[in-house]
C-alpha cells in the first residue's frame, strides 16, 4: 500500500463523519431558566434546620468601689474612686438635673470652691480627657443643659 492510499484510508472515515454531522440538528444549548435551574439543582432544595438561639445571661454590674458613684466604671469620672482629687464622686446626686444657676451654686457649695470647676456645654470645641490626677472638675452637659457626667480633667 502506497503512502497516498494510506492517507486516503485514514482521511475517508473522518470526511464521512464530518459530512454526516452537517445535516444534523444542533443540540440545544440549555441556556434557558429551566435548564439552568436543573443544572444547579434549584428544584431539589433540602430542608435546613432552623438554628436555636443561644442562651443568654443577664449582665452583672459590680458594686461601686468605695468612694465612687454608682454606675459602670470609667477612669477619671465620678465612678472612679481615684477621682476624689477633683470631687467627681460627689457629683452623683446631680446627674440628670438641670444645670441652672441654683444647681451650679449647690455644686460650688458642695465642692467648697469655684476654681478648677467648669461646665462643658454640649458640642463645645474642647475635648475633656478624663484624668483622675487632675484637680479640675469638668461637669458635662447635654444639649438640654442637663448634667450627664462629671470627670476630672
Amino acid at each position: 500500500m502506497t503512502t497516498a492510499a494510506r492517507a486516503l484510508a485514514f482521511a475517508l472515515p473522518a470526511l464521512c463523519l464530518t459530512l454526516a454531522a452537517c445535516g444534523s440538528e444542533p443540540a440545544q444549548s440549555g441556556n434557558d431558566a429551566e435548564s439552568f435551574a436543573a443544572r444547579i439543582g434549584a428544584g431539589e432544595a433540602t430542608p435546613v434546620a432552623t438554628p436555636a438561639p443561644a442562651a443568654t445571661a443577664t449582665p452583672q454590674i459590680a458594686e461601686p468601689l468605695p468612694g465612687a458613684a454608682p454606675g459602670p466604671f470609667a477612669r477619671g469620672t465620678l465612678t472612679d474612686p481615684a477621682s476624689r482629687t477633683c470631687g467627681a464622686p460627689l457629683m452623683g446626686p446631680f446627674i440628670g438635673k438641670l444645670a441652672d444657676q441654683a444647681t451650679r451654686a449647690e455644686i460650688a457649695r458642695l465642692l467648697g470652691r469655684t476654681d478648677n470647676l467648669r461646665f462643658v456645654a454640649y458640642g463645645s470645641g474642647g475635648f475633656v480627657n478624663p484624668d483622675p490626677t487632675n484637680p479640675r472638675l469638668s461637669i458635662m452637659l447635654d444639649a438640654q443643659n442637663i448634667i450627664r457626667d462629671a470627670r476630672c480633667g
